[in-house]
């Protein structure tokens, strides 16, 4: 699936779910269960369905990069926030009387139990920690002539315009980690 460069999505997700929605990743490989282009995914609750409607609306069957901040974070957190994790969102789905409708494998082990009660799910593939952090100041609104504020912290998803700055550098990153 093509990614769009027009817009990107910027995301809270709490932290415990993070490592958890990477070994939801590593378990889907270990079945061999595939998704769209064969890519294992995972799936975030959420109330935002305005929001991830319209990053649906703009995406045009493209997917769309996610840098994902780990919210209700253990620990000290930095003055200014910063995103620390990248996906790619592939679609959403309804929720079923607010529960995810697809396979259990598909969510964090970490929201087992949870009486869930979100309005939809989005769905990533490629899931990942990054090497450096990207701040969130350094963002920009969809749309927004202004960076996003030193101290925002999202509360829910929020569109955001492409940062290329951002993505050139966890791309060359990539590439030399490959060497």
């Amino acid at each position: 699936m093509e990614t769009t460069r027009t817009f990107a999505i910027l995301a809270p997700v709490p932290e415990i779910h993070l490592p958890s929605g990477l070994e939801a990743i590593a378990a889907q490989l270990n079945l061999d269960e595939v998704t769209n282009e064969g890519l294992p995914k995972v799936a975030f609750g959420s109330m935002a369905f305005e929001v991830i409607r319209k990053a649906d609306e703009l995406r045009k069957e493209r997917a769309v990069e996610v840098l994902i901040y780990a919210s209700e974070a253990q620990g000290d957190q930095p003055l200014n926030p910063e995103v620390w994790w990248r996906a790619r969102y592939i679609g959403h789905v309804p929720s079923r009387n607010g529960r995810y409708p697809g396979k259990s494998m598909f969510r964090p082990q970490s929201t087992a139990g949870a009486r869930p009660t979100w309005a939809i799910y989005w769905e990533v593939q490629e899931l990942e920690k990054l090497k450096a952090p990207i701040a969130i100041a350094s963002l920009q609104g969809l749309g927004q002539k202004a960076p996003l504020k030193g101290r925002f912290v999202p509360e829910d998803p929020v569109l955001i315009e492409y940062p290329f700055a951002a993505f050139v550098a966890i791309s060359r990153q990539a590439a030399a980690d490959r060497k």
